[in-house]
């Protein structure tokens, strides 16, 4: 093989590794093709596929970060254990999360999470999973058997009392722990 044949082979190689390289890369993530984000929280990426009142309130992004601190707080994490992630607001009733079709939300790597129960649509980012999906970012435990799954009372305190939204206008916030929490799976 001449060697212009060998530099164009080689090219050609190259061109198609890069090409494979682009491909797994947008494939890589669950969520690769939601990536874009509507904001972001220090490092971690916000997308909203949601209509809920909430998640179109001017105070969103900072109800967001607020509700992760206290989060990572009670989980002993910090910013760390979110950086490069994304969490999306979904307006299904439910996310997919690996085997389980009906859940409120789900860490894969990602969070993703439903802005609305069975009854009703959540009237603020507090009321969603994400307390809960922010402890499997930080502590892991799909199992749940971590006492501070059924414990929320000093989170509770801390995030009370906020406003809620919806499409009638401003409302209470009225948080319910039960949707946090998870009895260990036995």
């Amino acid at each position: 093989m001449s060697d212009g044949v060998r530099a164009s082979a080689g090219k050609g190689r190259m061109w198609a590794i890069g090409l494979a390289a682009v491909a797994l890369a947008s494939c890589g993530s669950p969520n690769a093709a939601s990536r874009h984000s509507d904001f972001a929280v220090r490092d971690v990426s916000v997308v909203i596929h949601s209509d809920a009142p909430f998640t179109r309130a001017t105070d969103f992004p900072g109800r967001v970060e607020s509700t992760l601190e206290a989060a990572l707080e009670y989980w002993g994490g910090n910013w760390d254990a979110l950086a490069g992630r994304s969490i999306t607001f979904e307006s299904a009733q439910t996310v997919e999360c690996g085997s389980h079709s009906g859940a409120f939300g789900c860490f894969d790597g990602d969070i993703r999470l439903t802005t609305r129960d069975p009854a009703f649509t959540f009237s603020c980012v507090e009321q969603t999973v994400l307390v809960h999906e922010v402890g499997h970012a930080v502590i892991g435990d799909a199992s749940h058997r971590d006492r501070r799954w059924m414990d929320f009372h000093a989170l509770t305190s801390r995030l009370d009392g906020r406003r809620g939204y919806s499409v009638q206008g401003d409302e209470t916030c009225q948080l319910f722990p039960s949707v946090w929490q998870h009895p260990p799976d036995l």
